[in-house]
């Protein structure tokens, strides 16, 4: 049987473009479907001090661009789509994407990645790119001298305000946790608070709180919004093709195989996995490798 392409892989983020990398320098037909950012998550990272093979630090944008580089320049065929279905017959695989594309192969592997959590307020969705941010090194540049809040105790929302603050934003820390040990005289900390509301019509103009010792609400004027409160895995979909667990992730055996037939996960959105860029381009090298004798069986 004559296929699209041998493997499709479903993100382009560490995982994906490892995994990718390995299975086209071994002469695979491979194509990875990104529907966002090349790169994933390592696009919204500034600064990267834990990978071994950069003991001086790298930035996450240059990090993504040398991973794409050396995918494209290993063969991989790069994609931009949203796949919105994955069926599973007895010889072949059939990946759809919103644009009505389809894509028959022998293997799919699965590296969605994940994404930061949402809260549901009003103007979350609305406000978003009119300073409500996605992505702080990207726009990190719009608010130099502007007032910033990020929302957050964990260690995403750390870096990015001292990413802001480095930068020359006016940051304010809201964190959710009371007993947060964080010291850094570069931004203001406000803990034990809620997120309730982010004001503005057509672009943030600040945010409502309320402090949870209280109830009590207070108003900060601000341009721009980041909440880094956790994250989940891009799944969406994908509930029918393959098991999840009750945080839905993708449920995977040793050899990272899912519950379906020639569908493998790995990376962030495996279950188990720990969330580390080392350990998402092991497991892409590792899915490739379960991948190439899935295809030789």
């Amino acid at each position: 049987m004559v296929f699209d392409f041998d493997v499709v892989i479903v993100g382009g983020g560490p995982a994906g473009l490892s995994a990718g990398l390995h299975l086209s320098r071994t002469g695979h037909r491979t194509l990875v479907l990104e529907k966002e950012l090349y790169g994933g998550n390592l696009q919204h990272t500034g600064q990267i001090d834990d990978y071994p093979v950069y003991p001086d630090g790298i930035s996450g944008a240059q990090l993504a661009g040398q991973m794409l580089d050396q995918a494209t320049a290993g063969g991989v065929t790069l994609e931009q789509g949203e796949v919105t279905g994955i069926e599973t017959f007895s010889h072949s695989r059939w990946v759809a994407c919103s644009d009505g594309r389809g894509f028959s192969c022998g293997v799919v592997i699965l590296a969605c990645g994940s994404h930061y959590t949402r809260l549901g307020l009003a103007n979350e969705d609305k406000l978003r790119g009119r300073g409500v941010v996605d992505c702080t090194p990207c726009d990190a540049g719009f608010f130099v001298d502007r007032g910033v809040v990020v929302y957050g105790s964990n260690e995403h929302a750390l870096r990015d305000a001292r990413y802001l603050a480095e930068l020359g934003a006016r940051v304010t820390l809201l964190a959710p946790d009371d007993d947060v040990d964080i010291r850094d005289s570069r931004f203001r900390v406000r803990r034990g608070v809620r997120l309730d509301d982010i004001l503005g019509s057509d672009r943030v103009e600040g945010v409502r709180y309320s402090v949870l010792a209280n109830g009590a609400q207070e108003q900060l004027p601000a341009s721009g919004v980041v909440i880094r409160v956790g994250t989940e895995p891009s799944t969406d979909g994908l509930e029918d093709v393959v098991k999840l667990d009750s945080t839905h992730h993708i449920i995977t055996n040793a050899q990272l195989e899912t519950s379906a037939p020639n569908v493998l996960a790995c990376g962030d959105v495996r279950s188990g996995a720990w969330q580390m860029i080392a350990v998402a381009v092991a497991e892409g090298a590792s899915a490739a490798a379960r991948a190439r004798e899935l295809l030789s069986s």
